[in-house]
Protein backbone atom coordinates (compact mmCIF):
# COMPACT_ATOMS: atom_id res chain seq x y z
CA UNK A 1 0.00 0.00 0.00
CA UNK A 2 1.59 3.35 -0.46
CA UNK A 3 0.35 7.13 0.57
CA UNK A 4 1.25 10.12 -1.24
CA UNK A 5 5.20 10.89 -0.19
CA UNK A 6 6.77 13.38 -2.34
CA UNK A 7 10.02 12.11 -3.54
CA UNK A 8 12.73 14.02 -5.79
CA UNK A 9 16.03 11.94 -5.90
CA UNK A 10 17.93 9.10 -7.36
CA UNK A 11 21.00 2.37 -7.74
CA UNK A 12 21.74 -1.11 -8.37
CA UNK A 13 20.93 -3.33 -5.37
CA UNK A 14 23.43 -5.53 -5.00
CA UNK A 15 23.80 -8.88 -2.35
CA UNK A 16 21.07 -7.41 0.21
CA UNK A 17 18.50 -9.01 -1.25
CA UNK A 18 20.07 -12.17 0.38
CA UNK A 19 20.09 -11.09 3.67
CA UNK A 20 16.86 -9.12 3.34
CA UNK A 21 15.33 -12.17 2.74
CA UNK A 22 16.48 -13.74 5.32
CA UNK A 23 15.55 -10.70 7.69
CA UNK A 24 12.04 -10.57 6.35
CA UNK A 25 9.76 -12.69 9.03
CA UNK A 26 7.02 -15.13 7.64
CA UNK A 27 5.74 -17.16 5.97
CA UNK A 28 6.34 -17.01 2.44
CA UNK A 29 4.20 -19.72 1.07
CA UNK A 30 3.63 -18.83 -2.56
CA UNK A 31 5.43 -19.84 -5.46
CA UNK A 32 3.77 -23.09 -5.73
CA UNK A 33 1.73 -23.00 -8.51
CA UNK A 34 0.74 -26.72 -7.65
CA UNK A 35 -3.68 -26.71 -6.26
CA UNK A 36 -3.72 -27.98 -2.96
CA UNK A 37 -4.93 -31.58 -2.61
CA UNK A 38 -6.44 -32.89 0.75
CA UNK A 39 -5.36 -36.51 1.44
CA UNK A 40 -7.37 -38.62 4.08
CA UNK A 41 -5.29 -40.79 5.80
CA UNK A 42 -6.94 -44.11 6.91
CA UNK A 43 -6.32 -46.17 9.70
CA UNK A 44 -5.04 -49.65 8.90
CA UNK A 45 -5.70 -52.68 11.71
CA UNK A 46 -2.52 -54.50 12.45
CA UNK A 47 -2.90 -58.56 13.77
CA UNK A 48 0.13 -59.67 15.25
CA UNK A 49 0.55 -63.80 14.73
CA UNK A 50 2.81 -65.68 16.91
CA UNK A 51 4.27 -68.79 15.26
CA UNK A 52 3.99 -72.20 16.35
CA UNK A 53 7.28 -73.69 17.48
CA UNK A 54 8.27 -76.83 15.70
CA UNK A 55 10.49 -79.28 18.43
CA UNK A 56 13.37 -81.29 17.25
CA UNK A 57 15.11 -84.41 18.78
CA UNK A 58 17.32 -82.91 21.65
CA UNK A 59 15.88 -79.27 21.39
CA UNK A 60 14.24 -77.28 24.28
CA UNK A 61 11.01 -75.68 23.02
CA UNK A 62 10.80 -72.29 24.97
CA UNK A 63 7.37 -71.17 25.07
CA UNK A 64 6.49 -68.19 23.11
CA UNK A 65 5.36 -65.23 25.04
CA UNK A 66 2.16 -64.07 24.52
CA UNK A 67 2.69 -59.97 23.88
CA UNK A 68 1.13 -57.78 25.85
CA UNK A 69 -1.65 -55.61 23.96
CA UNK A 70 -0.56 -51.74 23.36
CA UNK A 71 -2.42 -49.37 25.86
CA UNK A 72 -5.22 -48.34 23.90
CA UNK A 73 -4.75 -44.82 22.13
CA UNK A 74 -6.59 -42.22 24.14
CA UNK A 75 -9.01 -39.79 22.08
CA UNK A 76 -7.64 -36.34 22.80
CA UNK A 77 -10.43 -33.76 24.61
CA UNK A 78 -11.42 -31.73 21.98
CA UNK A 79 -10.72 -27.56 22.80
CA UNK A 80 -11.86 -24.95 21.49
CA UNK A 81 -10.03 -22.59 18.99
CA UNK A 82 -8.50 -19.13 20.09
CA UNK A 83 -10.07 -15.82 18.80
CA UNK A 84 -6.75 -14.73 18.34
CA UNK A 85 -3.70 -15.83 16.18
CA UNK A 86 -1.06 -14.44 18.77
CA UNK A 87 0.06 -11.23 16.55
CA UNK A 88 1.31 -9.03 19.55
CA UNK A 89 0.71 -5.48 17.22
CA UNK A 90 -3.04 -6.50 16.26
CA UNK A 91 -3.92 -9.51 18.74
CA UNK A 92 -7.51 -8.88 17.66
CA UNK A 93 -7.01 -10.49 14.63
CA UNK A 94 -6.78 -14.10 13.40
CA UNK A 95 -7.58 -17.20 15.04
CA UNK A 96 -6.36 -20.75 15.40
CA UNK A 97 -7.14 -23.90 15.59
CA UNK A 98 -6.90 -24.93 12.12
CA UNK A 99 -5.04 -23.70 8.64
CA UNK A 100 -7.25 -22.22 5.98
CA UNK A 101 -6.31 -23.74 2.41
CA UNK A 102 -8.24 -22.70 0.04
CA UNK A 103 -11.41 -19.90 -0.16
CA UNK A 104 -14.14 -20.05 -3.07
CA UNK A 105 -15.77 -16.44 -3.13
CA UNK A 106 -19.45 -16.01 -5.10
CA UNK A 107 -20.72 -12.46 -5.15
CA UNK A 108 -23.81 -11.00 -6.32
CA UNK A 109 -23.14 -7.27 -7.18
CA UNK A 110 -24.34 -4.23 -9.07
CA UNK A 111 -22.76 -0.54 -8.77
CA UNK A 112 -26.18 0.94 -8.47
CA UNK A 113 -27.04 -0.28 -4.88
CA UNK A 114 -24.61 -1.12 -1.77
CA UNK A 115 -26.13 -4.39 -0.89
CA UNK A 116 -24.05 -8.30 -0.90
CA UNK A 117 -25.48 -11.75 -1.61
CA UNK A 118 -22.82 -13.88 -1.42
CA UNK A 119 -21.80 -17.48 -0.45
CA UNK A 120 -18.21 -17.97 0.81
CA UNK A 121 -16.65 -21.97 0.84
CA UNK A 122 -13.64 -22.90 3.06
CA UNK A 123 -11.45 -25.40 3.16
CA UNK A 124 -9.00 -26.14 5.55
CA UNK A 125 -7.20 -28.45 7.78
CA UNK A 126 -7.33 -28.78 11.69
CA UNK A 127 -4.36 -28.24 13.46
CA UNK A 128 -5.23 -29.30 17.03
CA UNK A 129 -4.82 -32.31 18.49
CA UNK A 130 -9.28 -32.31 18.72
CA UNK A 131 -11.45 -29.08 17.97
CA UNK A 132 -14.95 -28.83 18.74
CA UNK A 133 -15.44 -25.02 17.92
CA UNK A 134 -13.42 -22.26 16.20
CA UNK A 135 -13.66 -18.46 15.22
CA UNK A 136 -13.56 -17.06 11.80
CA UNK A 137 -12.92 -13.07 11.48
CA UNK A 138 -16.15 -11.34 9.80
CA UNK A 139 -18.16 -8.48 10.28
CA UNK A 140 -21.22 -7.25 9.17
CA UNK A 141 -24.21 -8.95 6.98
CA UNK A 142 -26.76 -11.44 8.03
CA UNK A 143 -26.28 -15.12 8.22
CA UNK A 144 -28.50 -16.97 5.77
CA UNK A 145 -27.07 -20.59 6.53
CA UNK A 146 -23.86 -21.54 7.76
CA UNK A 147 -22.93 -25.61 7.53
CA UNK A 148 -19.56 -27.40 8.80
CA UNK A 149 -18.79 -30.39 5.99
CA UNK A 150 -22.44 -30.21 4.47
CA UNK A 151 -24.22 -30.16 8.21
CA UNK A 152 -26.03 -27.22 9.40
CA UNK A 153 -24.17 -25.52 12.42
CA UNK A 154 -25.35 -23.34 15.45
CA UNK A 155 -22.99 -20.32 15.45
CA UNK A 156 -22.78 -16.96 17.96
CA UNK A 157 -21.38 -13.77 16.74
CA UNK A 158 -19.25 -11.49 19.23
CA UNK A 159 -18.19 -8.06 17.85
CA UNK A 160 -16.14 -9.48 14.18
CA UNK A 161 -15.51 -12.65 15.39
CA UNK A 162 -17.87 -15.87 14.34
CA UNK A 163 -17.79 -18.82 16.61
CA UNK A 164 -19.04 -22.11 14.77
CA UNK A 165 -19.64 -24.74 16.96
CA UNK A 166 -18.66 -28.20 15.18
CA UNK A 167 -21.34 -30.55 14.44
CA UNK A 168 -18.64 -33.65 15.85
CA UNK A 169 -15.17 -32.93 17.07
CA UNK A 170 -12.52 -32.72 14.01
CA UNK A 171 -8.95 -34.11 14.76
CA UNK A 172 -5.62 -32.74 14.08
CA UNK A 173 -4.38 -32.85 10.01
CA UNK A 174 -8.56 -33.35 8.73
CA UNK A 175 -9.89 -31.40 6.42
CA UNK A 176 -13.07 -29.79 7.08
CA UNK A 177 -14.98 -27.66 4.69
CA UNK A 178 -17.13 -24.31 6.10
CA UNK A 179 -19.95 -22.48 3.97
CA UNK A 180 -21.87 -19.34 4.57
CA UNK A 181 -24.15 -17.23 2.83
CA UNK A 182 -25.18 -14.18 4.00
CA UNK A 183 -26.15 -10.70 2.62
CA UNK A 184 -26.58 -7.23 3.58
CA UNK A 185 -25.29 -3.98 3.41
CA UNK A 186 -21.93 -4.17 3.32
CA UNK A 187 -20.20 -2.22 7.31
CA UNK A 188 -18.55 0.89 7.35
CA UNK A 189 -16.39 0.24 10.48
CA UNK A 190 -13.58 2.67 10.41
CA UNK A 191 -10.19 1.21 11.06
CA UNK A 192 -7.88 2.19 14.19
CA UNK A 193 -5.04 1.49 11.50
CA UNK A 194 -5.81 3.82 8.31
CA UNK A 195 -7.61 6.57 9.87
CA UNK A 196 -7.11 8.72 6.53
CA UNK A 197 -10.19 6.43 5.16
CA UNK A 198 -13.86 6.10 6.17
CA UNK A 199 -13.09 2.25 6.45
CA UNK A 200 -11.91 -0.69 4.92
CA UNK A 201 -13.56 -3.03 2.89
CA UNK A 202 -16.53 -2.63 -0.06
CA UNK A 203 -16.72 0.73 -1.63
CA UNK A 204 -19.36 1.70 -3.34
CA UNK A 205 -18.29 5.62 -5.49
CA UNK A 206 -21.09 5.66 -7.94
CA UNK A 207 -20.92 3.28 -10.97
CA UNK A 208 -18.28 1.11 -9.53
CA UNK A 209 -17.47 -0.96 -6.50
CA UNK A 210 -14.08 -2.08 -5.48
CA UNK A 211 -12.30 -3.61 -2.35
CA UNK A 212 -10.01 -2.48 0.40
CA UNK A 213 -8.94 -4.81 2.92
CA UNK A 214 -5.19 -3.91 4.99
CA UNK A 215 -5.13 -4.20 7.07
CA UNK A 216 -7.94 -5.61 8.93
CA UNK A 217 -10.91 -5.05 6.28
CA UNK A 218 -10.53 -8.45 4.80
CA UNK A 219 -13.31 -9.55 7.15
CA UNK A 220 -15.59 -6.66 6.27
CA UNK A 221 -16.59 -8.28 2.96
CA UNK A 222 -15.92 -12.37 3.74
CA UNK A 223 -15.69 -14.68 6.85
CA UNK A 224 -12.16 -15.47 6.64
CA UNK A 225 -8.74 -16.49 8.94
CA UNK A 226 -7.47 -12.37 8.66
CA UNK A 227 -4.06 -12.40 9.26
CA UNK A 228 -0.80 -12.58 6.76
CA UNK A 229 0.28 -16.37 8.59
CA UNK A 230 -2.77 -18.24 7.38
CA UNK A 231 -2.17 -18.01 3.47
CA UNK A 232 -4.80 -19.77 0.99
CA UNK A 233 -5.57 -19.68 -2.52
CA UNK A 234 -8.73 -18.26 -4.11
CA UNK A 235 -11.55 -18.68 -6.85
CA UNK A 236 -13.86 -16.12 -7.22
CA UNK A 237 -17.49 -16.18 -9.03
CA UNK A 238 -18.32 -12.58 -9.47
CA UNK A 239 -21.84 -12.07 -11.00
CA UNK A 240 -22.68 -8.55 -11.88
CA UNK A 241 -25.27 -6.42 -14.41
CA UNK A 242 -24.15 -7.02 -18.48
CA UNK A 243 -22.12 -3.73 -19.25
CA UNK A 244 -20.23 -3.84 -16.07
CA UNK A 245 -16.59 -6.25 -16.32
CA UNK A 246 -15.76 -7.46 -12.70
CA UNK A 247 -11.91 -8.21 -11.76
CA UNK A 248 -9.94 -10.45 -8.83
CA UNK A 249 -6.97 -11.81 -8.46
CA UNK A 250 -5.07 -14.27 -10.65
CA UNK A 251 -6.83 -15.39 -14.63
CA UNK A 252 -9.76 -14.85 -16.05
CA UNK A 253 -11.12 -18.38 -16.70
CA UNK A 254 -14.28 -17.77 -17.69
CA UNK A 255 -17.31 -15.04 -18.41
CA UNK A 256 -20.47 -15.87 -19.51
CA UNK A 257 -23.92 -13.98 -19.87
CA UNK A 258 -27.24 -15.21 -18.82
CA UNK A 259 -30.79 -14.36 -19.36
CA UNK A 260 -31.55 -12.11 -16.64
CA UNK A 261 -29.60 -9.52 -17.95
CA UNK A 262 -25.78 -10.18 -16.30
CA UNK A 263 -22.67 -11.76 -16.58
CA UNK A 264 -20.39 -13.83 -14.35
CA UNK A 265 -17.09 -13.84 -13.97
CA UNK A 266 -14.85 -16.42 -12.48
CA UNK A 267 -11.34 -15.90 -11.34
CA UNK A 268 -8.69 -18.38 -9.99
CA UNK A 269 -5.24 -17.74 -8.24
CA UNK A 270 -3.42 -20.95 -7.64
CA UNK A 271 -0.70 -19.47 -5.54
CA UNK A 272 -0.97 -18.70 -1.83
CA UNK A 273 -1.91 -15.52 -0.63
CA UNK A 274 -2.49 -13.48 2.46
CA UNK A 275 -6.64 -12.86 3.19
CA UNK A 276 -5.40 -8.94 3.18
CA UNK A 277 -4.42 -9.39 -0.81
CA UNK A 278 -7.58 -10.42 -2.33
CA UNK A 279 -9.58 -7.82 -3.88
CA UNK A 280 -12.56 -7.40 -6.42
CA UNK A 281 -13.62 -4.35 -8.64
CA UNK A 282 -16.54 -3.75 -10.46
CA UNK A 283 -16.46 -1.24 -13.37
CA UNK A 284 -17.02 -0.18 -17.14
CA UNK A 285 -13.69 -0.82 -17.42
CA UNK A 286 -11.66 -1.45 -20.80
CA UNK A 287 -8.92 -3.98 -20.80
CA UNK A 288 -5.38 -3.24 -22.08
CA UNK A 289 -3.22 -6.58 -22.57
CA UNK A 290 0.44 -7.09 -23.07
CA UNK A 291 3.50 -8.92 -21.72
CA UNK A 292 6.18 -7.52 -20.23
CA UNK A 293 10.01 -8.13 -22.20
CA UNK A 294 10.55 -11.61 -20.60
CA UNK A 295 7.27 -12.70 -20.99
CA UNK A 296 5.27 -11.94 -17.96
CA UNK A 297 1.61 -11.30 -18.99
CA UNK A 298 -0.30 -8.34 -18.33
CA UNK A 299 -3.59 -7.45 -17.86
CA UNK A 300 -5.25 -3.48 -16.71
CA UNK A 301 -8.38 -2.94 -16.12
CA UNK A 302 -8.68 1.21 -16.75
CA UNK A 303 -11.90 3.75 -17.22
CA UNK A 304 -12.45 5.15 -20.52
CA UNK A 305 -11.81 8.62 -19.12
CA UNK A 306 -7.99 7.39 -18.00
CA UNK A 307 -6.94 6.03 -20.75
CA UNK A 308 -4.38 8.35 -21.61
CA UNK A 309 -2.69 9.17 -18.04
CA UNK A 310 -2.88 5.75 -17.41
CA UNK A 311 -0.78 4.52 -20.23
CA UNK A 312 1.84 7.09 -20.01
CA UNK A 313 2.41 6.23 -16.11
CA UNK A 314 2.15 2.52 -16.35
CA UNK A 315 4.02 2.39 -19.74
CA UNK A 316 7.09 1.11 -17.37
CA UNK A 317 5.38 -1.35 -15.98
CA UNK A 318 7.03 -4.75 -18.16
CA UNK A 319 10.85 -2.97 -17.80
CA UNK A 320 10.44 -2.35 -14.05
CA UNK A 321 9.10 -5.80 -14.01
CA UNK A 322 11.57 -7.61 -15.35
CA UNK A 323 13.93 -5.20 -13.83
CA UNK A 324 12.98 -6.79 -10.48
CA UNK A 325 13.05 -10.38 -10.97
CA UNK A 326 17.08 -9.56 -12.17
CA UNK A 327 17.26 -8.15 -8.51
CA UNK A 328 14.61 -10.20 -6.66
CA UNK A 329 14.34 -13.35 -8.46
CA UNK A 330 11.76 -14.64 -10.78
CA UNK A 331 8.14 -13.10 -10.78
CA UNK A 332 6.80 -15.30 -8.57
CA UNK A 333 2.91 -15.23 -9.86
CA UNK A 334 0.74 -15.90 -13.34
CA UNK A 335 0.28 -12.59 -14.08
CA UNK A 336 0.55 -8.84 -13.12
CA UNK A 337 -1.70 -6.08 -13.61
CA UNK A 338 -3.45 -2.88 -12.22
CA UNK A 339 -7.13 -1.80 -11.89
CA UNK A 340 -8.22 1.75 -11.32
CA UNK A 341 -10.66 3.14 -8.81
CA UNK A 342 -12.38 6.24 -8.06
CA UNK A 343 -12.57 8.47 -5.21
CA UNK A 344 -10.17 6.93 -2.37
CA UNK A 345 -6.52 8.21 -2.96
CA UNK A 346 -5.32 4.76 -1.66
CA UNK A 347 -3.20 2.45 -3.68
CA UNK A 348 -3.00 -1.19 -2.63
CA UNK A 349 -0.93 -4.21 -3.24
CA UNK A 350 -3.38 -6.80 -3.99
CA UNK A 351 -1.74 -9.71 -5.59
CA UNK A 352 -1.47 -10.00 -9.10
CA UNK A 353 -4.54 -7.48 -9.66
CA UNK A 354 -2.97 -3.98 -7.63
CA UNK A 355 -5.91 -1.71 -6.60
CA UNK A 356 -4.68 1.53 -8.54
CA UNK A 357 -6.76 4.61 -7.71
CA UNK A 358 -6.89 7.45 -10.39
CA UNK A 359 -5.01 10.09 -8.08
CA UNK A 360 -2.37 7.67 -8.40
CA UNK A 361 -1.22 7.27 -12.13
CA UNK A 362 2.34 8.28 -11.39
CA UNK A 363 5.80 6.04 -11.33
CA UNK A 364 6.27 6.31 -8.16
CA UNK A 365 3.28 4.26 -6.77
CA UNK A 366 3.66 1.98 -10.16
CA UNK A 367 6.78 0.84 -9.12
CA UNK A 368 5.98 0.97 -5.40
CA UNK A 369 3.15 -1.47 -5.84
CA UNK A 370 5.07 -3.74 -8.04
CA UNK A 371 7.80 -4.08 -5.36
CA UNK A 372 5.46 -5.39 -3.08
CA UNK A 373 4.50 -8.64 -5.68
CA UNK A 374 8.06 -9.76 -4.07
CA UNK A 375 7.92 -8.20 -0.56
CA UNK A 376 4.65 -8.16 0.98
CA UNK A 377 2.79 -10.70 -1.32
CA UNK A 378 5.57 -13.77 -2.31
CA UNK A 379 7.27 -13.00 1.29
CA UNK A 380 4.86 -11.67 3.90
CA UNK A 381 4.90 -10.59 7.44
CA UNK A 382 4.71 -12.48 10.56
CA UNK A 383 3.37 -9.78 12.52
CA UNK A 384 1.49 -6.28 11.53
CA UNK A 385 4.50 -4.58 13.71
CA UNK A 386 6.81 -5.70 11.23
CA UNK A 387 5.26 -3.18 8.75
CA UNK A 388 7.71 -1.62 7.90
CA UNK A 389 9.81 -4.23 6.10
CA UNK A 390 7.95 -4.79 3.13
CA UNK A 391 6.81 -0.63 2.97
CA UNK A 392 10.50 0.00 3.51
CA UNK A 393 11.60 -2.49 1.22
CA UNK A 394 9.19 -0.89 -1.26
CA UNK A 395 10.10 2.60 -0.86
CA UNK A 396 13.89 1.49 -1.93
CA UNK A 397 13.36 -0.14 -4.64
CA UNK A 398 11.53 3.00 -6.25
CA UNK A 399 14.48 4.72 -4.99
CA UNK A 400 16.96 2.95 -6.46
CA UNK A 401 15.17 2.70 -9.77
CA UNK A 402 15.14 6.07 -9.45
CA UNK A 403 18.65 6.70 -9.42
CA UNK A 404 19.74 3.37 -11.54
CA UNK A 405 21.23 5.46 -14.31
CA UNK A 406 23.12 7.57 -11.72
CA UNK A 407 23.68 5.45 -8.63
CA UNK A 408 25.94 8.30 -6.74
CA UNK A 409 22.66 10.24 -6.61
CA UNK A 410 20.91 7.65 -4.05
CA UNK A 411 23.50 8.16 -1.33
CA UNK A 412 23.21 12.13 -1.64
CA UNK A 413 19.56 11.71 -1.16
CA UNK A 414 19.45 9.11 1.59
CA UNK A 415 22.22 11.03 3.66
CA UNK A 416 19.82 13.89 3.99
CA UNK A 417 16.38 11.67 4.56
CA UNK A 418 18.93 9.75 7.52
CA UNK A 419 19.71 12.95 9.02
CA UNK A 420 16.20 14.17 9.36
CA UNK A 421 15.76 10.68 10.82
CA UNK A 422 18.34 11.45 13.62
CA UNK A 423 17.14 15.21 14.20
CA UNK A 424 13.53 13.18 15.35
CA UNK A 425 11.57 14.36 12.81
CA UNK A 426 9.60 11.27 12.30
CA UNK A 427 8.06 10.18 15.43
CA UNK A 428 8.26 6.59 17.00
CA UNK A 429 10.53 3.99 16.66
CA UNK A 430 9.76 1.35 14.55
CA UNK A 431 9.01 -1.23 16.51
CA UNK A 432 6.79 0.47 18.77
CA UNK A 433 4.12 2.44 16.22
CA UNK A 434 0.75 3.19 17.62
CA UNK A 435 -1.75 2.03 15.57
CA UNK A 436 -2.68 5.10 13.73
CA UNK A 437 0.90 5.22 12.50
CA UNK A 438 1.26 1.92 10.55
CA UNK A 439 0.75 3.48 7.51
CA UNK A 440 2.97 6.38 8.10
CA UNK A 441 5.86 8.17 7.13
CA UNK A 442 7.56 6.63 9.94
CA UNK A 443 6.44 3.02 8.56
CA UNK A 444 7.91 3.94 4.97
CA UNK A 445 10.67 6.42 5.25
CA UNK A 446 12.23 4.60 8.58
CA UNK A 447 12.22 1.27 6.92
CA UNK A 448 14.03 2.41 3.99
CA UNK A 449 17.05 4.66 5.45
CA UNK A 450 16.99 0.94 7.88
CA UNK A 451 17.96 -0.91 4.53
CA UNK A 452 20.18 1.39 3.08
CA UNK A 453 22.22 1.52 6.04
CA UNK A 454 22.44 -2.43 5.84
CA UNK A 455 22.97 -1.89 2.35
CA UNK A 456 26.04 0.21 2.68
CA UNK A 457 27.37 -1.72 6.14
CA UNK A 458 27.19 -4.80 3.67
Amino acid sequence: MIRKYKIHSHYVLIPITALIFSTLVAACRGGNPTPLSFQTINTATITVVNPTLTSFPGQTVIPTVTPVPPTPTLTPVPVSGSDSIGDPYAPELGNTGYDIQAYQLRFQLDPSRAFVHAKATLNGLITLAALDRLSLDFDGYGIISLQVNGEDSTYERHDHKVWIDLPSPLFQDQAFQISIEYEGVPPQTPSPYVPFVRHLGLYYPGGTIFTLSEPDGAHRWFPTNNHPLDKAIFSFELTVPNGYIAVANGSLINQSDHSDGTSTYMWQHPYPMAPYLAMLAVGDYQLIQGRSPAGVPLRHYVYPDLLDEFTAAASVTGEALDWMAELYGTYPFEAFGFVTTRQVSLASETQTMVILPETGLNEETIIHEIAHSWFGNWVSLESWGDMWLKEGFAIYTFLIWQTRNNPENLDYFMQERTQRLLNGEWGAPLGDLPSSSLLGTETYWKGAVVFHALRTEI
